[in-house]
């Protein structure tokens, strides 16, 4: 048995999240039944960097998987994808140890939030950003968003029903930019709680509508009660750009989505 770790990328509609649920389906549901398929048999258990909530869309997810015959990482990439849906694509594969650990490897990921600001919808962007259509004051946001760097305890921006042993997470770096008509929030880090990124970009919207100062996403921190924060943004415009990893587990240049692909 030879594992693999492979590069996967989906649209989050449709789906329950990544991890299998009693009701709906999962991308793991649908991963599992395309690997057996590939191989030519029953659905195959697959490992992932972590799971994504319903409607959260990845463009570059890693997962590793233990194969039962040999494959090249080309046959991965085409066979793969072919059997999967349209909505999700194995971007790059490569073989790994026996005890690679998608989630234990991880150094880092990297999300980013969109937020469509114009005042009209756009049908090809719907699903794929938060249809805020109001213009957000980004000096603000920013200015807010500097308060949240760093290592703190995140109990505000942690949803009922996390699992996670410690609220206390590092933030590297939380962007707040413009790109056309729509307004981006970056956000890198070690490791996220439940929800966390959604409410971190909630309480930001809530400073640049101008209900709140700069000032006070740092209070909400200090409250560690989650009624202090704002409320979670919509799941369909969050995307998890990047799992990050150490050498030798990291990617090829270029493995990923390019940046103008999607929608």
């Amino acid at each position: 048995m030879q594992r693999w770790r492979l590069l996967l990328a989906w649209q989050g509609q449709g789906y329950v999240g990544w991890q299998r649920q009693p009701v709906g389906t999962s991308i793991q549901d649908v991963v599992e039944r395309a690997v057996g398929a590939f191989f030519g048999g029953p659905p195959l258990p697959v490992w992932a960097a972590g799971r994504l909530d319903a409607g959260v869309h990845a463009r570059g997810q890693v997962v590793a998987v233990d194969a039962p015959a040999p494959r090249s990482a080309e046959a991965w990439v085409r066979g793969l994808s072919r059997c999967l849906p349209r909505d999700i694509a194995c971007l790059a594969a490569a073989p790994c140890a026996a005890d690679f650990d998608p989630r234990r490897e991880a150094r880092g990921k990297w999300y980013r939030y969109r937020i469509l600001e114009r005042r009209g919808p756009c049908p090809l962007r719907r699903g794929f950003t938060w249809h805020l259509g109001r213009t957000l004051d980004a000096d603000a946001m920013a200015a807010a968003a500097a308060g949240l760097h760093g290592r703190h305890d995140f109990t505000s921006f942690r949803a009922v029903g996390c699992s996670a042993a410690s609220p206390v997470r590092a933030i590297h770096a939380l962007r707040v930019s413009r790109a056309g008509d729509e307004l981006r929030v970056d956000v890198e880090g070690d490791a996220f709680l439940r929800h966390q990124v959604r409410i971190l970009v909630g309480t930001l919207v809530e400073v640049g509508l101008g209900a709140r100062g700069p000032a006070w996403p740092a209070e909400v921190v200090a409250a560690r009660d989650r009624g202090a924060a704002g409320p979670t943004a919509p799941a369909e415009g969050l995307w998890l750009q990047e799992v990050r990893y150490e050498a030798p587990w990291t990617w090829a240049a270029g493995a990923a989505l390019g940046p103008e692909d999607g929608p």
